[in-house]
């Protein structure tokens, strides 16, 4: 007869169930209150790509891979935007809203930002330096998971409070903190 050794596992289902995405690691909201209809609809259509994304451990986020292209057949509409230092009418202006958020909760998360640029103006909608812009083919956005578990992407719209929230949920296994200080130079 054989001996059965019977291991258990570290972890199991159950906790993994009530431990995965257990924890909200990083939130940022923004407000539309100033946006257009044709830019909230934008946001809408970058919230929708990107809401319940999950990364592995070592996975990278790319925005613009999420997105896809900006087109109408996507459901994008023409809104302003930035486009070399000038406010222009663009297919899918204001996705650099969703952009930006997700950015802070990122940073929030302690996730490894690589690759992030700053708009060449400020935004109105989140604090100097905490933005991401974003373009078809460049600038880029993206961030690693670099924690031990997996991370998972919430990103909504609120038409009655007139804002959008990206949360970073996962599974907070050492209680640490992110804060951010603005500093004037």
């Amino acid at each position: 007869m054989i001996p059965l050794i019977l291991t258990e596992p570290e972890l199991t289902q159950e906790w993994l169930e009530t431990h995965l995405f257990a924890d909200v690691l990083g939130e940022q909201t923004s407000s539309l209150t100033t946006s257009s209809a044709a830019r909230v609809n934008n946001v809408e259509v970058a919230c929708a790509a990107i809401d319940g994304t999950v990364l592995m451990p070592g996975e990278e986020f790319s925005y613009n891979t999420a997105l896809g292209k900006r087109t109408e057949e996507a459901g994008y509409k023409p809104a302003g935007a930035y486009l070399n230092g000038e406010v222009v009418t663009e297919l899918g202006g204001g996705i650099c809203q969703v952009s930006s958020t997700l950015y802070c909760a990122a940073l929030y998360a302690d996730l490894k930002i690589t690759a992030r640029t700053n708009h060449y103006f400020g935004v109105d909608y989140l604090p100097a330096g905490m933005d991401a812009t974003v373009s078809w083919g460049g600038p880029e956005f993206k961030f690693v998971n670099n924690r031990e578990y997996p991370v998972k992407i919430r990103a909504s719209v609120s038409r009655e409070k007139w804002n959008m929230t990206v949360s970073v949920l996962g599974t907070d296994t050492d209680g640490g903190r992110v804060e951010i200080e603005a500093v004037a130079v």
